[in-house]
């Protein structure tokens, strides 16, 4: 599974040096798929197929577990101190994706719902699709201004995550540990 663009930037300045923290603490929060969510249906009726739910799940794990190895790979290569990932999961669909970086920094963007052909389990089934790939990512800062846009954007943005990871947010283990 590939690093999202957002996260790849600085561990590859991590990697050769031009960024040095001493520790990385990672939270990610992404929605429970052992419940329905608002998509991905199928598309001939819009409803709930236990199996593309689990294909979503697989790529969930593997994105998440690829986060975690990256960051305990810069910690056994010595180049942080310290690397933390927590996962959380909720019962809402995530409609959109959102990093917040150092707490001033903020990459926001939509999922487009489109139609899709998925193979699961050997069948292939259309469906309406989160396609977080084709998310245009849009960034605001902190930098920008106090009474900027993007300051409060970054403080909207900041609230929301730590009141969903502080209140419904269920501790995950995407090794199923």
């Amino acid at each position: 599974m590939q690093q999202s663009r957002a996260l790849q930037e600085p561990i590859d300045k991590i990697r050769v040096g031009r960024l040095t923290p001493s520790t990385i603490n990672i939270r990610i929060l992404v929605p429970d798929m052992s419940v329905a969510q608002a998509a991905p249906v199928r598309r001939e009726d819009g409803s709930d197929d236990p199996r593309l739910r689990a294909r979503m799940h697989d790529m969930m794990v593997g994105f998440t577990r690829s986060i975690a190895n990256t960051m305990h790979e810069l910690s056994v290569l010595g180049l942080v101190s310290e690397a933390k990932v927590s996962v959380r999961v909720h019962s809402g669909t995530q409609f959109f994706k959102l990093y917040v970086i150092n707490k001033d920094d903020v990459f926001f963007g939509y999922y487009p719902i489109r139609p899709n052909k998925v193979v699961t389990q050997g069948e292939a089934i259309e469906i309406y699709d989160l396609v977080g790939a084709d998310a245009t990512l849009f960034h605001y800062s902190m930098n920008e201004g106090e009474s900027s846009a993007g300051v409060q954007q970054v403080n909207q943005a900041r609230m929301w995550f730590d009141s969903v990871w502080e209140t419904i947010g269920r501790d995950f283990n995407p090794d199923g540990k």
